[in-house]
């Protein structure tokens, strides 16, 4: 994937639409002589869209008439291309998979609409809405923590969603990553399941095992985004962490 700026992006459109060799020349010829003296695109940029109206030109000993192929190349994202997860242990991951997909962590009716890998996904939202009131993981920790995919927990919270048993704020920033969405259960049955029994997923991310250990209690600490909607007064199902001292 290579990334440009928005002026070398806009030629390297111009590039792909034209439909003779002529005007693929004359391009060629406006890249060296007018966009790359001006500044408008750097030394790689205007090395790349040459590179490009070399490969769209027709061979040697073709019709200049002949229609010549598109480019298609990803050139407009900004951020680098996601890094598919491979799990270390593939052994422990089905393990876990399978321990969460059997708990006990949604009614009975509920839990026969997923598959193995949803219902471990779920378990984790759940575990995560019991202890803290809300759960902000990012789908990749989710995905390892459930032994899953990436895609088997977005596939997960949509069908959620689409039956009515959770709700989804996203929070998009504007020329930034967005922020990880905040899951709330939404329906009735489901949170009154989870208050009455144990959750198979313990979030132990906020804790601290040496040094904040008081006693035999460790010290709990929310994120900023669970501290913040806990003293905005929002209520969200399940159990809220007590405000520190």
């Amino acid at each position: 994937m290579t990334v440009l700026s928005t002026a070398a992006a806009a030629l390297y459109e111009t590039v792909n639409s034209a439909t003779s060799s002529e005007e693929l020349s004359t391009l060629l010829d406006a890249i060296w002589r007018r966009h790359w003296p001006a500044g408008a695109i750097n030394d790689d940029e205007a090395q790349f869209l040459a590179e490009a109206i070399q490969k769209r030109k027709p061979q040697r000993g073709l019709a200049t008439q002949s229609p010549i192929g598109k480019l298609h190349a990803r050139v407009s994202s900004r951020f680098r291309t996601r890094q598919r997860p491979r799990s270390p242990n593939r052994q422990a991951s089905r393990d876990r998979r399978r321990t969460l997909g059997s708990s006990s962590s949604m009614p009975p009716a509920m839990r026969a609409m997923f598959t193995e890998g949803q219902r471990a996904v779920l378990a984790i939202v759940a575990g995560e809405i019991k202890h803290h009131g809300i759960c902000d993981l990012p789908y990749d920790k989710i995905a390892a923590v459930a032994g899953v995919c990436r895609t088997t927990v977005q596939t997960a919270m949509h069908e959620a969603r689409r039956l009515g048993f959770i709700h989804i704020t996203e929070r998009p920033r504007q020329g930034r990553k967005n922020l990880t969405n905040l899951i709330r259960i939404t329906s009735i049955k489901w949170v009154t399941w989870i208050k009455c029994g144990p959750a198979a997923h313990r979030p132990t991310a906020y804790d601290f095992p040496v040094a904040g250990r008081i006693g035999s209690k460790a010290v709990k600490m929310a994120s900023p985004t669970k501290i913040t909607d806990y003293r905005k007064g929002r209520s969200f199902p399940g159990k809220l962490l007590e405000e520190p001292a």
